[in-house]
């Protein structure tokens, strides 16, 4: 394990500030303009881990996001139409589908100038939120993680908006082969989700000692006490693990109880 100075304990984690959320959204809006930018005409077209989309889906979703973002009643909308387009899915999944229709079809030069038009205005409005609407809670329907079934509205914006930027960029890059550049605060976007698993009470296993690789890594602590072990892997990889997108992950275990990896692969978060 590295040593004690250097492993930072999740639950310890500082909440990401309104100005880190902008900036960090501002960034992923500049890496996913110069992705978008040079696809070709069959990378529009490459099916993603997002089994439902392909890439000019994703995009389709994420400028649906940031519609929701900038006009907060066009949720319930979007809620009521999805359910009874999709009354077969589940409430959080069934209102992303709502949002990737609403631009399927749509001309890539097209999609591009949409996706630049609405998350610019869409950050500019979240960083503007005053915090009356910050801290009003709201209900994210079909989980089954009890802390997570309401949550600030401050959160899923400044957080979430750009953890999910940044994970579908990943999805992206997967699925054309190209590299994935987390950007020098991937950093940060790991310690937000790392500290949701302790917020949202998922991580309910022992305590674990992660060593998490590549640019947007770091040594951590998962959970309380004493670690039983320490595990090693990729960050991305982690995120992706996490979020339901690989369950079967490269972990190596540095020392320890195997417990300890069993832990690490196991546990899962709605992104």
């Amino acid at each position: 394990m590295t040593s004690a100075e250097t492993v930072r304990l999740a639950r310890e984690v500082p909440r990401a500030t309104k100005e880190d959320a902008f900036a960090h959204r501002a960034a992923e809006v500049k890496a996913w303009l110069e992705l978008l930018g040079s696809l070709d005409e069959t990378e529009w077209h490459r099916p993603t881990v997002c089994t439902e989309w392909d890439v000019a889906d994703i995009a389709g979703h994420l400028c649906g996001q940031a519609e929701d973002a900038t006009r907060l009643w066009l949720n319930p909308i979007r809620d009521a139409r999805a359910k009874r387009r999709y009354p077969d899915v589940p409430p959080l999944d069934r209102h992303m589908l709502i949002q990737a229709d609403g631009h399927r079809g749509t001309p890539p030069a097209e999609l591009i100038a949409t996706f630049e038009r609405l998350w610019n205005k869409a950050n500019r409005v979240v960083r503007r939120r005053p915090a009356l609407i910050r801290n009003l809670k709201v209900p994210v329907d079909g989980l089954n993680l009890p802390a997570f079934r309401k949550l600030p509205l401050g959160l899923l914006l400044d957080v979430l908006l750009a953890r999910d930027l940044w994970m579908h960029r990943d999805d992206v890059c997967q699925a054309i082969g190209r590299p994935f550049d987390p950007g020098p605060y991937g950093q940060d976007l790991v310690a937000q989700v790392l500290l949701d698993l302790e917020f949202g009470r998922v991580w309910t296993g022992p305590a674990v000692g992660l060593e998490l690789t590549g640019p947007a890594g770091g040594s951590w602590q998962l959970g309380e006490g004493t670690p039983v072990g320490t595990v090693r892997l990729d960050a991305v990889a982690y995120m992706r693990t996490i979020s339901g997108r690989d369950d079967d992950p490269a972990i190596e275990l540095l020392d320890g109880d195997p417990a300890a990896v069993k832990a690490v692969a196991a546990v899962r978060m709605p992104f």
